[in-house]
């Protein structure tokens, strides 16, 4: 562990603001393009994408009142194989697109890792490029899976009980798992691959300062674009 440099700590902790910023866009680009790929309009917001599909809302706003009743009920009408053919269908496709963004993120991920041991030999003991930085910050998109399962523990000791709105956990319920599993497993790979990254390409001297600006660039940039900058850009 080396002393603080204060250039460089300034410098990481912008560094993981903007990954941050662009980790979190790229995560819901991977929701929008594969509910794009399925035939659905959708839209990217600054934490979330949206997707609709016209023909389906057709079908349903459709449906009789009688209809609607024998739903509730469970009883035969006409359209009955269509209706649970068509609920049948958009549940797995809501798995597929949701299934994206992650595999997008992890993907990107991957590739940085992928990428750093590939010129492992030109990380050595100087100061690292701007360029070889940037092949860091593009593996850190690994972080999203095991920061976000702090996150999620934090709001199970607050609320009692594990969040049910995040991907892996969706993607979890779909697939009948324990609602935390696939969370659990890829905050242990997100985990083990960012630990990876800092033993091998970050230099000795550089350490404590990495550690200290992700601290602080890494939960700035969540909160600052989650919470201020992203609803005023991307609403």
């Amino acid at each position: 562990m080396g002393e603080i440099d204060n250039k460089l700590l300034y410098r990481l902790i912008l560094g993981f603001i903007v990954a941050n910023i662009i980790a979190t866009i790229v995560h819901e680009y991977g929701h929008f393009f594969t509910a794009k790929y399925l035939g659905y309009e959708a839209r990217v917001s600054y934490g979330f994408t949206t997707w609709t599909n016209q023909a389906y809302q057709d079908f349903f706003e459709n449906l009789t009142r009688d209809e609607r009743i024998k739903i509730r009920t469970n009883e035969y009408f006409s359209k009955k194989d269509d209706y649970q053919a068509l609920m049948t269908r958009i549940k797995d496709e809501a798995f597929i697109i949701t299934l994206g963004g992650p595999l997008l993120t992890m993907l990107i991920g991957s590739l940085g890792l992928i990428a750093a041991f590939w010129n492992k030999n030109k990380f050595t003991g100087e100061a690292l490029s701007l360029k070889k930085w940037m092949v860091i910050f593009t593996a850190l998109f690994w972080l999203r899976e095991p920061g976000n399962y702090v996150l999620d523990l934090l709001i199970t000791v607050q609320r009692g009980r594990f969040p049910l709105r995040n991907d892996e956990v969706i993607l979890a319920r779909y697939l009948e798992f324990d609602s935390w599993s696939i969370s659990f497993v890829l905050a242990v790979t997100g985990l083990i691959i960012v630990y990876v990254v800092y033993k091998k390409f970050i230099p000795d001297q550089n350490k404590t300062t990495f550690l200290l600006a992700g601290l602080i660039g890494g939960l700035g940039g969540y909160i600052f674009w989650l919470s201020f900058l992203g609803p005023v850009i991307m609403p």
